[in-house]
């Protein structure tokens, strides 16, 4: 009986500061006919302005969570660089045609992704179609400087499997070692493809310094988009571009984000790279130390889901409908009164 008595109040508050709003001097009858001419009317229009209000509170707050949830990043870019880290202990085999292998008995105990394949003391070349199993943790550097061969350079936890075009095991290398595709743009003249399908981080690019050493490779061109799930349906849209620049480097918080794409080669220099990145942001480095962080936030979803944009529209909406319902009453009160 209390809660009830205490629901009735606040649904009384309600009405009387709707009219308030609305009504002007509320001291005189007119605010007092109102309310004793249409109570059942102004009980309703109080409840909705509650539900309203509530609604409105809940869509406040799915809007904050959501702009700090986790984001999609599509990435598209030519570089000379790109070093990969693969999730799984046995990832996908790295297709070769024309290839020269490059290794040494007495593995360097510090991994220098770029060393020169001179200094690698063995070497195998195979002339025909083949494959590389990559056995254990591993990291893999794919660099291709200008139009020239590709270099595919390997430090793994375990051994790597040389396989022929039969599905033969040919060779077992160490852990470090480098394949090198002599003549990529041979085979793009030949119509022979080649790709090899990523799943785990990428790091794309690298910022250039002031250290005498430049040959490392870098990001040449390219464009990130970043795309984010939808206010209420789950659909998801996609934010305007940020074009990647000569030089630029890319990365993601957190560090190992969870990353599908493709690397390939066309007739064009360097490497071109396609990815799906689930992040809680993107960084665009910069020479000189400038940096661009790109994330899900409120201005995002206001400027281009289109949902959160409609929704907006009706909350909006809905105040000046109830104050028209009261104006009305008002109006109605006034033609009795006179």
């Amino acid at each position: 009986m209390n809660l009830r008595r205490f629901f009735v109040k606040i649904g009384d508050l309600i009405r009387d500061v709707l009219l308030a709003a609305v009504v002007s001097e509320p001291e005189k009858k007119v605010f007092f006919y109102i309310t004793e001419r249409y109570p059942r009317t102004l009980h309703c229009i109080a409840f909705l302005f509650s539900l309203y209000l509530i609604f409105l509170g809940l869509l406040i707050a799915k809007i904050a969570i959501s702009s700090f949830a986790s984001g999609s990043f599509i990435v598209t870019a030519r570089s000379e660089r790109v070093e990969y880290h693969p999730q799984s202990v046995d990832p996908p085999r790295i297709p070769f045609r024309n290839a020269t292998l490059y290794w040494e008995d007495n593995n360097a105990a510090t991994f220098d992704p770029m060393i020169p394949t001179e200094s690698l003391t063995k070497s195998h070349s195979h002339p025909g179609q083949g494959s590389l199993q990559i056995q254990g943790n591993a990291t893999i550097n794919f660099s291709r400087i200008g139009k020239g061969p590709l270099h595919i350079q390997i430090r793994s936890s375990g051994k790597n499997l040389v396989f022929d075009e039969n599905d033969a095991k040919i060779l077992t290398l160490p852990e470090t070692m480098d394949l090198v595709l002599n003549n990529p743009f041979d085979m793009v003249l030949q119509g022979l493809p080649w790709k090899y399908n990523v799943d785990g981080p990428l790091l794309i690019g690298k910022v250039p310094t002031y250290d005498a050493y430049q040959q490392d490779g870098l990001l040449l061109d390219g464009e990130i988009h970043m795309v984010a799930r939808q206010l209420l349906s789950g659909n998801h849209y996609k934010v305007d571009p940020y074009k990647l620049q000569l030089g630029d480097g890319l990365q993601f918080v957190p560090a190992n984000p969870i990353t599908s794409g493709m690397i390939t080669f066309d007739h064009d220099r360097g490497l071109q790279v396609v990815a799906m990145v689930e992040a809680d942001s993107a960084t665009i480095n910069k020479f000189r130390n400038t940096n661009l962080k790109i994330r899900n936030n409120l201005w995002s979803k206001i400027g281009k889901d289109e949902e959160l944009v409609i929704t907006w529209a009706i909350m909006l909406a809905v105040p000046g409908i109830l104050v028209f319902a009261i104006r009305l009453l008002y109006f109605h009160s006034q033609l009795h009164l006179k």
